[in-house]
């Protein structure tokens, strides 16, 4: 259970990491914008211009798969005694 309990937080740390990284470039980039179309907004149109939906969609996905190993590694503790 120990290991699993740091996969969770590596994958949880390096998500949250990548997304701020991410939110980095976006920031950075977005001064330089000479305009964007209103439905996807400015955000969505740095991401698209900046080339970085797969690292973005990828850091949520660390995130949440990160959130779900801690998540079920308590909530198996919490069951057994529970029932124990």
């Amino acid at each position: 259970m120990q290991r699993l309990d740091f996969i969770g937080a590596t994958l949880f740390i390096s998500g949250i990491m990548l997304f701020g990284f991410v939110h980095l470039a976006i920031a950075n980039y977005v001064p330089n914008m000479g305009g964007w179309s209103n439905p996807p907004g400015k955000f969505a149109t740095a991401r698209a211009e900046t080339m970085v939906n797969v690292p973005y969609f990828l850091s949520i996905i660390l995130i949440i798969i990160g959130l779900l190993l801690i998540f079920l590694k308590e909530l198996k503790a919490y069951l057994n005694k529970l029932y124990n």
